[in-house]
């Protein structure tokens, strides 16, 4: 990767590097594939190809792998090797399953299990991307100006929400012409929501007496994603179509990354430390996508139904943990305040004796 400055580094230069969007398409492509070997060929062969594919990018996560054959080589160089390794390790797991005892699950019944996990870690690795941003710059000029005040914020709360309910709830159709059933559930799920997040703001915004900017900026993006996330769970266990809940969840997993990367944006991120990030970054997903694969396939259920059990239980890591994730960075705000305080203090000259 190129070499980071003091003053900051642009996400493009860590996440859309030519290399590593070379791996992104690619891997888009790979699950694709692989989730329609896992239907129409073998359900455990497929597993195999997203167990190693997954151990694949972990292995890539150490120095020596990376420096082997990470982002600093050409993507034809970095893919090539990558995806040798992934076919070398994926047949070897579907040999050493055929040899396996009896007790031991299949990988397709493993990578299942650990769906709700995966749902549950992807609410706290966005929180803890956020509140790496939110302790290590200053908020936007947007962010800092609705998160300013209650009533603001929560009449931008109120045109969001709207426009998610009547886009997802109402089908972009007129409220008229549905069932009143439904248009009954999806405006007392709009109260709810908009209440609950009111609730968390209010919260958030009395810790330790009037909040830091930062910390309502935090708390205002988190809840908007919290948001997000209520009413996506519930269109999609509703009647979510295949094609939108698939771009719609592609775009989830790039905004997890993004986040996760965005972090380490400001100030002088470590290259090492952002090239395992990012390789960890792409096991996750892997691991998450073919756990949403498998469960699909072998249960029956509708992709659509799985998605939507995982954006519900992202929403309630995000509703349990943004009030103590606030409270982390309303203490670094606070520790950074007094260390530059002292430093202040330490710096100015003592009084000399006349």
């Amino acid at each position: 990767m190129e070499s980071q400055n003091d003053t900051g580094v642009a996400l493009s230069q860590l996440l859309f590097e030519p290399t590593p969007l070379a791996h992104i398409w690619a891997t888009v492509m790979l699950l694709c594939a692989t989730h329609i070997v896992s239907m129409r060929v073998d359900e455990v062969l497929g597993a195999c190809i997203f167990a190693g594919s997954a151990i694949a990018y972990i292995l890539l996560a150490l120095p020596p792998i990376q420096y082997t054959m990470g982002w600093d080589r050409s993507s034809k160089v970095s893919l090539s090797m990558v995806y040798l390794s992934i076919m070398s390790l994926a047949t070897l797991i579907y040999f050493l399953q055929g040899k396996a005892p009896n007790y031991l699950p299949e990988v397709s019944i493993f990578i299942s299990l650990i769906f709700p996990l995966l749902a549950l870690c992807r609410g706290y690795l966005l929180l803890n991307g956020l509140r790496g941003k939110a302790v290590q710059s200053t908020p936007g000029a947007i962010v800092g100006l609705f998160s300013s005040r209650a009533r603001l914020f929560f009449s931008v709360r109120v045109a969001f929400l709207s426009v998610l309910i009547w886009w997802f709830g109402f089908g972009a159709t007129n409220p008229v012409n549905l069932q009143p059933l439904r248009v009954f559930f999806w405006t007392l799920m709009f109260s709810l929501i908009l209440f609950s997040g009111h609730f968390l703001f209010r919260k958030i915004s009395s810790i330790g007496g009037p909040s830091s900017a930062k910390t309502k900026s935090f708390a205002s993006v988190s809840i908007l994603l919290l948001d997000w996330s209520m009413v996506s769970a519930m269109r999609m266990m509703d009647e979510g179509k295949v094609a939108s809940t698939m771009f719609e969840e592609l775009a989830m997993f790039i905004f997890v990354i993004a986040v996760i990367m965005w972090s380490r944006t400001s100030g002088k991120p470590d290259p090492k430390i952002s090239s395992r990030t990012l390789a960890l970054g792409f096991a996750y997903v892997i691991l998450y996508a073919g756990s949403i694969s498998q469960l699909s396939i072998g249960t029956d259920l509708n992709i659509s139904a799985v998605l939507g059990v995982g954006h519900a239980l992202t929403s309630f890591v995000i509703f349990l943990l943004v009030l103590p994730m606030a409270k982390k960075v309303e203490a670094s705000v606070t520790q950074k305040l007094l260390e530059t305080a002292d430093h202040c203090n330490d710096s100015e000259p003592a009084d000399q004796p006349i």
